[in-house]
């Protein structure tokens, strides 16, 4: 069975944007692996970001006042 395209990272905090599009995106990746897609063939890291962002942004929408995110790196 081939391996997940996203690595797990611990701890997590889904108060902090760029955790949050991860979490979203492992579940995502979750849900295509238990219906028998194939990562890297059927999709990429890049389309399960894209998933991603709907649910993210709404999450992010409605917790405004207490998300976070990087501002410099």
């Amino acid at each position: 069975m081939a391996e997940k395209l996203l690595r797990d990272i611990k701890p997590v905090s889904p108060e902090n944007l760029d955790d949050l599009m991860l979490i979203m995106a492992k579940n995502i990746e979750e849900s295509l692996f238990k219906s028998g897609a194939r990562p890297g063939l059927d999709y990429s890291i890049l389309d399960l970001y894209k998933l991603a962002q709907p649910f993210a942004l709404e999450v992010f929408k409605k917790n405004i006042n207490t998300m976070s995110f990087t501002v410099q790196w």
